[in-house]
């Protein structure tokens, strides 16, 4: 039987060969560590993720590679990793992630009251990009999960109870959340704990993520019926897109293309001044960040509408 220092890593990646190393070394260099494994889900990588890995683990035993033959989503990735945990606690890790050297030990001390906790990733994932791109410091935020897979730490007796949704590609770690608390068991985030988050998505991919995260927010709000920020600003951004839809059809065509240009570049201005610093004297890259996130956010308001769009189809399906 292992012993309560036993723990289990589940790190999920998917073409992460810029970042994967690091990750791992900074999880077998944490204080505290004893007993542990370290299993790497490769989530049907195309770049070199997974021989990266291969090369790790053959220098550290602790380390185990399991490669999946296609990219299926990290629902599924963090449930096939749980399901090979062997630990008395199970961690789960982004492979963007470097965690601090005192990130075990200060998890650890925080379940004495709990039974999954977490630290909290900067900067914040939906301005991973702006934050790389254009330099600017991040403002440490909440994450819309108590305990975001990111970085979490949870007792093993968790996941007898509950597990992470296989089927959903986005917000697992949300929905794994709301079925810890349904289960009468309790999640916190740990006061100050802070990992560093080392995205390295590019343009592209950074507006289809924000596309997903906003079709995966639609689907939360109705499931779950709680009315967040983000939902107050895409509603706004239906209402302005059907204002200029009105006004288009009154021959200003014009002012029909402005008025939801404002509402975004607004939001753009709100969002980026709430996720960094901004003083006066670096509008050099304040302006050019809130250009860029105006992109971002009308990607992620698609993906609101694209969510609406899914939940009718499976209504009329049924």
């Amino acid at each position: 039987m292992q012993g309560e220092e036993f723990v289990s890593f589940v790190v999920i990646a998917y073409n992460e060969a810029a970042n994967i190393a690091a990750t791992m070394c900074a999880i077998t260099a944490l204080h505290g560590l004893e007993k542990y494994e370290v299993l790497v889900v490769d989530d049907g990588s195309r770049d070199g993720t997974a021989d990266i890995v291969a090369a790790f683990a053959e220098h550290e035993p602790s380390v185990r590679l399991i490669r999946l033959p296609e990219n299926r989503g990290r629902g599924h990735a963090r449930a096939v990793g749980v399901a090979e945990a062997r630990g008395n606690l199970i961690a789960t890790v982004d492979a963007d992630i470097i965690l601090p050297r005192d990130w075990l030990i200060r998890a650890r001390s925080a379940l004495h009251g709990h039974d999954a906790v977490g630290g909290t990733a900067v900067p914040d994932g939906d301005v991973a990009y702006l934050h790389r791109r254009f330099g600017l410091t991040p403002r440490v935020r909440p994450h819309a999960a108590t305990v975001t897979g990111s970085n979490g730490l949870y007792r093993s007796k968790v996941f007898t109870a509950v597990r992470f949704d296989p089927a959903l590609r986005e917000g697992e770690d949300v929905a794994l959340n709301h079925a810890i608390v349904r289960h009468g068991l309790s999640c916190a985030t740990v006061p100050g704990l802070i990992v560093e988050h080392k995205e390295t998505k590019r343009w592209g991919e950074s507006l289809r993520w924000m596309f997903d995260s906003g079709r995966g927010a639609t689907r939360q709000l109705l499931v779950y019926r709680q009315l967040r920020q983000p939902d107050l600003a895409a509603g706004a951004f239906v209402a302005a897109v059907g204002a200029g839809m009105l006004a288009a059809s009154r021959k200003h065509p014009a002012t029909g293309m402005l008025i939801p240009a404002v509402v975004v570049g607004a939001a753009s201005v709100q969002h980026v001044r709430s996720r960094f610093y901004t003083p006066g004297a670096d509008w050099r890259r304040v302006i050019p960040a809130i250009a860029a996130d105006s992109g971002l956010l009308t990607a992620y308001f698609a993906g609101r509408f694209a969510g609406l769009a899914a939940v009718r189809r499976r209504l009329g399906q049924r």
